[in-house]
Order: C-alpha cells, then sequence, then structure tokens
C-alpha cells in the first residue's frame, strides 16, 4: 500500500499513478510476503522515453492479407489508439526477403519457402490505416531474393502509398543471418551501399535505419561508424530463446537476461557516441512463432511490460512486438493481436503488458531505491509534463509473494491503484 502500510503483491505487477498494480491472482501459500521497500527520488532524472516508443512488428506477408490494414478495420484501429495516438509500425522479418511487388498482381501470402506477393491496393490500404491511427512505418526491402531494380520500384510504391507516413527503409532482414553474406560484413555494407544509392536516385528525400541485425553487435557497431550520419535509427533484434528448446520456459522467460544486459550498455554507448538512436525493431519472448502455453499467457503479459522498461531505462528508442503471420505463415503464439478471417481482431495476453505500460511508460525516468531482497520483482518510476508519478512494480516471481510499501514523495498527498489482473500466471485469458 502507500504511505507507510504494505501492500500484498502476488505475481503480477503494480503500477502507482501514483500507483499501477498488476496481480496474477496467485498466492504463495500462506507463506509471508516477501518485504519490498521502494523510495522515489523525484528530483533525478535518467532519462526519457520517446513518444514512438511502442510500436509492432510485422512480417511482409500482413500486407498481403485483405481487412487487415484497413482504415476499415475498426477493431484494429482502436486496438491501435489504445496503445499510443503515434507509434510506429515495422514491416519485414524473413518474408520481407521473399517478396515481390506486383503493382496490380493478386496478393498472397506463402511461409519463407515461397514468394509472397504484395500489390499497390495493399499498400494503400496500409498507407490509409497509419494515417487514421496516426502511426508510421518502417518498411524493410527485398536484399535477399531480389534485385535491386525491384527493391527501387517496390520504394517508389511504398513512399506513393503512404507518403508522409512513412518513417524510413530497411535494406534487408537480420543480414547478419543471410547466406550470401557469409559472415563478411564488408559484403553486406557494399550491397547496403549500392541499393541506398539506386534507391536515392529515384527517391532523394528517402530516410533509412539498418543495419536490422539479429544478433551480431559488431556489425551494428562497424554500421553505425560510418552510416550513422545518415540514418533515422540504428536496428537490432532479441527473442530471449528459440521456441524449439527445451530452455523455452516461462521460468526462463521471467528471469532476467543478463549478458543481453550488456549487449544493450553497448548498444546505447554506441547510440550516444554517434547521436543516433537505437531500437530493437523485431522482438518477442521465442522466435519461431513462439511457445504455446508460454508465450500466449499472463506470464508473457507481466515479460513484456518489464521488458519494455528494461529498453527505456538503457536509452532505446522503441520496440516493436512482432504479431500477426509469421515466417511459416501462420499466427504467432506470441502475437498480442490476433484475428479471424474475416478480419476480427482481438486482443491477446502480450497487449495487456503493452497497455499497461502505455499507461505509466511515458514521460522522464526517475531514480528510485528498490530494497526487495531475493524476490524476482523489478521497479519503475516515470514523472509526465503534468508532473504526475507513476510508479510500476512487476512481481516475476513464481514462488514468492511481495509485501511492497511505498514512501510517497514530498509534494504528493494521494495515490490511485490500478491492476493488471488474471486467475493464474497461465491464463490464457
Amino acid at each position: 500500500m502507500l504511505t507507510g502500510k504494505n501492500q500484498r503483491l502476488r505475481r503480477g505487477l503494480l503500477i502507482c499513478s501514483i500507483a499501477l498494480f498488476a496481480d496474477s491472482g496467485l498466492q504463495a501459500g500462506n507463506a509471508a510476503p516477501v518485504p519490498v521497500k521502494i523510495q522515489v527520488d523525484v528530483s533525478t532524472v535518467t532519462g526519457a522515453i520517446a513518444p514512438d516508443f511502442i510500436g509492432l512488428g510485422y512480417e511482409t506477408a500482413a500486407v498481403a492479407q485483405t481487412n487487415y490494414f484497413s482504415p476499415k478495420n475498426a477493431a484494429l484501429i482502436r486496438l491501435y489508439r489504445n496503445l499510443s495516438p503515434h507509434g510506429l509500425i515495422r514491416i519485414g522479418g524473413n518474408i520481407s526477403d521473399h517478396t515481390a511487388y506486383v503493382p496490380d498482381g493478386t496478393p498472397a501470402v506463402h511461409p519463407e519457402e515461397g514468394v509472397t506477393i504484395i500489390n499497390r491496393a495493399g499498400l494503400v490500404d496500409l498507407g490509409k490505416f497509419a494515417r487514421v491511427t496516426g502511426w508510421q512505418v518502417m518498411w524493410g526491402l527485398n536484399l535477399g531474393s531480389g534485385s535491386k531494380d525491384e527493391a527501387i520500384q517496390e520504394a517508389l510504391a511504398v513512399n506513393a502509398a503512404l507518403g508522409g507516413a512513412l518513417q524510413s527503409f530497411e535494406i534487408g532482414n537480420e543480414v547478419d543471418f543471410q547466406p550470401r553474406f557469409k559472415n563478411n560484413y564488408a559484403a553486406y555494407h557494399a550491397a547496403y551501399l549500392d541499393y541506398k544509392a539506386a534507391i536515392r536516385a529515384a527517391l532523394p528525400r528517402a530516410a533509412f535505419s539498418g543495419p536490422d541485425v539479429a544478433v551480431n553487435r559488431d556489425w551494428l557497431t562497424a554500421f553505425a561508424n560510418t552510416e550513422a550520419h545518415d540514418l533515422k535509427l540504428l536496428t537490432h533484434h532479441y527473442y530471449r530463446s528459440d521456441a524449439h528448446s527445451q530452455r523455452a520456459t516461462l521460468e526462463l522467460l521471467l528471469q532476467s537476461d543478463e549478458p543481453w544486459a550488456g549487449t544493450l550498455e553497448k548498444l546505447q554507448q554506441t547510440s550516444g557516441a554517434h547521436g543516433v538512436g537505437y531500437r530493437i525493431n523485431e522482438v518477442n519472448s521465442f522466435s519461431g512463432g513462439g511457445k504455446t502455453n508460454v508465450s500466449d499467457t499472463f506470464g508473457s503479459a507481466l515479460w513484456c511490460l518489464d521488458y519494455m522498461f528494461v529498453l527505456a531505462t538503457h536509452g532505446c528508442d522503441g520496440i516493436n512486438l512482432e504479431t500477426d503471420i509469421n515466417q511459416h505463415a501462420w499466427i504467432s503464439h506470441y502475437s498480442p493481436i490476433i484475428h479471424g478471417v474475416a478480419g476480427s481482431c482481438r486482443a491477446r495476453a502480450e497487449y495487456y503488458g503493452m497497455l499497461a505500460f502505455a499507461m505509466a511508460g511515458h514521460g522522464e525516468l526517475l531514480k528510485l531505491t528498490l530494497d526487495k531482497g531475493n524476490i524476482n520483482l523489478s521497479a519503475y518510476a516515470t514523472k509526465d509534463q503534468c508532473g504526475h508519478l507513476r510508479l510500476t512494480v512487476v512481481n516475476k516471481d513464481l514462488a514468492q509473494d511481495a509485501g511492497v510499501e511505498i514512501s510517497l514523495p514530498a509534494g504528493y498527498a494521494r495515490a490511485a491503484v490500478f491492476r493488471l489482473t488474471a486467475p493464474s500466471v497461465n491464463s490464457q485469458d
């Protein structure tokens, strides 16, 4: 509770807006809760959260679907607006390197072994959807199976359809994994420069982001050294593990990823040294579409919320959570939003983690002191332009409840508490 009294926090989330709680509904038997004390230093700002921090990511095949990215898809528009009035959509993924743009062709969704077809009408609908929601689009061009001339034609069509809603182009997806470069950064960089020059000849004001690496931070560093002056954003991907691995469990997902934390520190340093922001523009729980009964549960909502704050505290410009159809042509288990054949959309567990972040994840990040003992729990504080303080506490511990004591900072006299709840950490509803 606030003002010196304890609030029992089960596995879940507390945000104090001043306070928000998310509670999994599970209790650790009759065991006494672990005492947790939090103090917020409202005078010390540690960073700021970008206005378009929240984002969703899609395989290019999503644009080949009818009735999805459409100005008439009221359900999807509402889900977007609930998250942010100005987020970022990333279109790309593995499918972007196996996509053909056929202006008047019949759109077709295929797994990465085939060729996905997108057309002018699909791009026009995407542009209208982006303008209705207020979101912008980062678009990935084919560097894997297409030609430079085809990339130019695709870029021209995307630019014509999206207009001011086009945030930037990327050239290639997970370029450090592409067989054509055989772990040869110089070969990739030469191809990037060749494509960029050709696209700029047709679109002189085209903006670019990159390098869109999967795991190789050295490639991103090398790219920043020569390209940072001409970039919207540096881009990198992240998944906790492979969905087919025996390690792909909820327990792993909710534990801190220390090696990745080290990578984030390096990315933050590179970003700061070159004066260009970085974004984790493809991310979710487990690669390969996620793992059923893990990636689609309330536990994944807790991971999602906590992870978004982890990125924000490392100076990241934003996140694009993968959703909808994956490179295998089925809707991923981790997808925050799913849809039916007729295009009807609904939210799943991860969306609610994003929604909780939307409540508290804006404005300035503040310093706080967290005394939590041995419980797996995180806390974050933010302050908006109106001076409203929001404290988010996420209990990721699968065995222990927390007894949280929060001291109201000077100048604050009252608080409201919000909760995100589910019947259990394994709940899918």
